[in-house]
């Protein structure tokens, strides 16, 4: 089981130091991946080559995750974002490519210039690949819409996978065990956090541990070898931080 950290769950590690110094954290926990994002740079375009440095001599495997949506409000392919985020990540030599679904319209948005692009404009020897999220929007994080998409691109030969965050439903009023029995054929790459309301506001806390607990009912209905993402704040607690992320990973990894 591969675990990877976002670098979004060592917020003030990256903030204050940049996500390059989130690399030796999370190797240091024993995690196999980093996914590194877009909206933490303080610089655009971002200067990738040392990150990526850094991230193959730590031996890590690397997923890029841009808020992009892929489609645009009137259907069409968002090109004009692809043309920038998809050279940083071939940049960054990221295994994924990461962005929300957008506004998808069956029969209407085109496949095929889809391929077109990702065939111009992606190496063959590239292991990237694009995965699409739920997101926390009515549009992109509806399981129904979500599905037909990941149908369509299955019929047309896209090999397009799912990033199945499982704390977004909270977002869009879907149930995650649902969205999981519905959407395991197409994930790729599994987001984990857990949301709660507290006074009115939805914050994204720690896995709870229990059994029997939510994240680990979904765990269960999807697929055990694609990558499990932490994606939530990992300040220690009172313990050091590399400390609570390796005890989080082991746990998110034995689920």
């Amino acid at each position: 089981m591969k675990v990877f950290a976002t670098t979004s769950s060592l917020g003030t590690l990256a903030v204050r130091r940049g996500q390059e110094a989130c690399v030796p954290a999370v190797k240091a926990a024993g995690c196999d991946g980093i996914e590194i994002r877009r909206e933490l740079f303080k610089e655009h375009p971002p200067d990738l080559s040392a990150l990526k440095r850094r991230i193959q001599d730590e031996r890590l495997v690397s997923a890029y995750s841009a808020p992009v949506e892929l489609w645009n409000p009137n259907g069409s392919l968002n090109a004009e974002m692809l043309d920038i985020i998809v050279p940083e990540a071939l940049a960054l030599e990221a295994a994924w490519l990461k962005v929300s679904l957008g506004h998808y319209r069956p029969g209407q948005s085109d496949l095929t210039e889809l391929e077109r692009y990702w065939s111009r404009h992606v190496p063959k020897e590239s292991a990237l690949k694009l995965t699409v999220e739920n997101d926390q929007t009515p549009h992109g994080g509806d399981v129904r819409k979500l599905q037909r998409f990941f149908e369509d691109c299955r019929e047309a030969g896209l090999p397009v996978g799912m990033t199945f965050d499982a704390g977004n439903w909270h977002w869009t009023g879907w149930d995650g065990v649902e969205a999981a029995e519905v959407l395991r054929p197409y994930v790729v790459y599994i987001h984990l956090k857990h949301v709660e309301t507290v006074n009115g506001d939805t914050v994204t806390v720690p896995l709870p541990e229990e059994a029997g607990s939510g994240w680990r009912r979904i765990v269960a209905l999807l697929p055990r070898d694609v990558p499990r993402a932490i994606e939530f704040p990992v300040d220690g607690g009172g313990e050091d931080t590399v400390e609570a992320l390796r005890r989080f990973a082991a746990m998110i990894a034995q689920a």
